[in-house]
């Protein structure tokens, strides 16, 4: 994290964190005062800096979510499908396409949406409007998604470079997975696929045809494949098989340093942590690590407690 506009350090004298604007060497004992004083005397709204990116955060709350997508660990999943994410909020958000609980509705294609950005572009397709319009050429699409592709695949220049694909057997680093891929095989031998199928009602880019149908049926929510045991369907038969396994108890995902089984890799991969003694989510007050974001808010509670009591 980059804190260009303020330090932090532990006080032995008062046992709590101290938090310094570097603008004024103003101090201050709660981050949130320090926020406000960042904001209204020095007009710095976003004052937490991905050392990654270069993103700015209005608090280290958001910055260590945001921290969570370079890293690729994806602790939050599905218990429908196979989808995972890093923040809590876009998994209630996915679920909410399962149960079909749109707020926003087609009048010509009955298709739902659940945010009004969604609806709006949608409705770019019924009209034949484009109005996200390239700077350097004169290719328009309907949806924003398409036209961030375009840019990365054309103009790369337009966009905010990083290299964020690692090369697994030397130390090389590239901003476009096709730069790796290229790499890849010219380096190392190593030749992969790097043809990609582009969703035209969200803009995603997927691997295959077939992980684009399956993909699409998340917009129109077809659901083709179900359980020979309870019935319930699903939208692929990957989904089907990871449901399969609440009827029958498997679990495949073995831990192999105490034996330990799960349904689902991402629960092993939490499950990891307590060996390998990765502590992803730490406190800013008094630095101690924890496996879980729940775990941190729980511990944070005793902060916010013993600062009542005092």
């Amino acid at each position: 994290m980059v804190k260009s506009y303020f330090r932090s350090s532990w006080s032995k004298s008062s046992k709590r964190a101290i938090h310094e604007c570097r603008k004024c060497d103003a101090v201050f004992f709660h981050m949130t005062k320090l926020i406000e004083h960042l904001k209204n005397a020095h007009g710095i709204e976003r004052a937490f800096k991905c050392d990654q990116c270069g993103k700015a955060f209005r608090s280290p709350m958001n910055i260590k979510r945001h921290k969570l997508i370079h890293t690729g660990i994806k602790i939050f999943a599905c218990d429908i499908c196979s989808y995972s994410c890093n923040q809590k909020a876009n998994l209630e958000y996915h679920r909410r396409r399962h149960a079909k609980d749109y707020a926003y509705k087609c009048e010509l294609c009955n298709k739902g949406f659940l945010s009004k950005k969604e609806y709006v572009e949608h409705k770019n397709v019924h009209s034949g409007k484009k109005p996200y319009t390239c700077e350097l050429c004169p290719k328009s699409y309907p949806y924003k998604n398409n036209l961030l592709v375009h840019k990365r695949v054309h103009h790369p220049e337009l966009m905010q470079i990083i290299d964020r694909y690692n090369c697994a057997v030397c130390s090389s680093n590239f901003p476009y997975k096709r730069l790796l891929m290229r790499h890849m095989k010219s380096c190392h031998g190593v030749e992969q696929n790097l043809k990609t199928f582009l969703c035209d009602l969200c803009g995603k880019q997927v691997s295959s045809q077939s992980v684009l149908v399956t993909h699409t049926r998340t917009h129109t929510g077809e659901k083709p494949v179900s359980c020979e045991i309870c019935g319930k369907h699903f939208s692929s038969r990957e989904n089907v098989k990871l449901h399969q396994r609440t009827h029958t108890g498997e679990k495949p995902h073995i831990c192999l340093q105490c034996g330990k089984g799960f349904t689902q890799r991402t629960s092993l991969v939490f499950h990891m942590r307590y060996h390998t003694g990765q502590r992803p989510y730490q406190c800013l007050i008094c630095k101690k690590g924890f496996v879980s974001n729940t775990f941190l808010k729980k511990h944070q509670k005793t902060h916010s407690s013993n600062l009542i009591s005092s």
